[in-house]
């Protein structure tokens, strides 16, 4: 069931009926929009709908004011204006996804709770290397928008300390993973509902992602517990088959917490020396880091290798058209020093994949066969 119902009541019809329907089609998994059609009977239609919030142009406000208790927004046609200083308001004319995060907002500010719908069971990917450089972003933005084109419902999430979300995706929200890193800290529990509402959307790709930090700093700040509850929330507000987690190259306890939370974890490496010297490093660690998991889960049976032959990594352009050069950048090669000795290492099978397609392509079919 949706879980805030709001009802519209303006005098221009053109605009509550379009509100409504971006409301309606976008945050499907958050509101349930009604407008009233018929303003004589306006009450009938508040007693019909029982809404949590009510949406109002000035005109009938005042009036509506009066016979309800009903979280009142108005809608304003004015920028700041100084009547409503005291008033939850709206300016009408902002973007629509700016008009869903500040309902939100103004809901739960008022200690309404709300809460998931827990509709999917979401898988946790997370892609990381020891060493830098070696293609993790690119693998985790091209997997998740192929993912997403084939229709999964994706979330992208950069934990890298320099960010490079805004190159590949165009940062039109309000909101920034900043703000996520304060309500996490706040342990605000109406994040659940908040992410669908606040976070950006591609709109090529249809991948959701929180736009980069507005500092390269407030990612230092963020604490284990942190990670655990802004994962947590991704995985429980319901709307989302993937959480793909791009990762800093660093071996810290947040990193930790990330590979704890993952159901699989992409490890890309290169055949340059340096990025085979911390690999094996990494693997010599992995039965000693499995002990650190609280939930007791063996890491090494988690981590799956990507082997990417490419030296320089293909630029991608801002928009990440996936070209057909782009898609193919990641191959085995049969010279690449110590492949053949990873499985041992690993105690599982490593996962030596021919694209960027065929490693989303394991998502696509465990999702069509229901285990994702």
């Amino acid at each position: 069931m949706p879980l805030i119902k709001i009802l519209i009541i303006d005098e221009d019809h053109e605009y509550s009926i379009s509100l409504c329907n971006f409301l309606t089609h976008s945050y499907s998994e958050t509101f349930a929009v009604y407008y009233c059609k018929d303003l004589s009977d306006i009450n009938n239609s508040i007693k019909k709908t029982e809404p949590n919030i009510i949406l109002s142009s000035e005109k009938y406000y005042s009036e509506i004011k009066k016979y309800t208790n009903i979280n009142l927004i108005l809608l304003s046609s004015l920028k700041n204006p100084e009547t409503t200083i005291k008033t939850d308001y709206i300016f009408k004319y902002k973007d629509v996804n700016q008009i869903a995060a500040e309902v939100i907002n103004i809901h739960t500010a008022t200690g309404n709770k709300t809460y998931s719908n827990q509709g999917k069971n979401t898988k946790v990917v997370s892609v990381f290397s020891a060493a830098g450089n070696v293609g993790k972003t690119s693998l985790a933005l091209a997997v998740s928008s192929i993912c997403s084109f084939t229709g999964l419902s994706v979330f992208y999430l950069n934990l890298e300390q320099f960010q490079s979300t805004s190159i590949f995706f165009n940062n039109n929200n309000q909101y920034s993973f900043s703000d996520i890193i304060y309500f996490a800290k706040e342990k605000d529990k109406n994040l659940v509902t908040k992410i669908p509402v606040i976070c950006s959307k591609e709109n090529d790709s249809g991948v959701h992602y929180f736009s980069q930090t507005n500092n390269v700093f407030d990612i230092k700040e963020m604490l284990p517990e942190d990670i655990d509850f802004i994962v947590t929330a991704i995985m429980d507000c319901g709307y989302y088959d993937i959480v793909m987690i791009d990762m800093d190259s660093q071996l810290n306890e947040n990193t930790m917490k990330v590979f704890e939370k993952s159901d699989e974890i992409l490890y890309v490496i290169t055949n340059e020396e340096s990025c085979l010297h911390k690999t094996r490093l990494f693997i010599d660690s992995i039965d000693l880091l499995s002990k650190s998991f609280k939930n007791k889960a063996y890491l090494k049976n988690k981590i799956k290798y990507i082997a990417n032959k490419v030296s320089q990594q293909a630029l991608l352009s801002d928009k990440f058209y996936l070209e057909q050069e782009l898609m193919s950048q990641i191959v085995y090669d049969s010279n690449f020093p110590s492949l053949n000795d990873l499985s041992k290492f690993n105690g599982g099978s490593a996962m030596i994949l021919n694209s960027y397609s065929e490693i989303a392509g394991r998502y696509i079919k465990n999702n069509m066969e229901g285990t994702v």
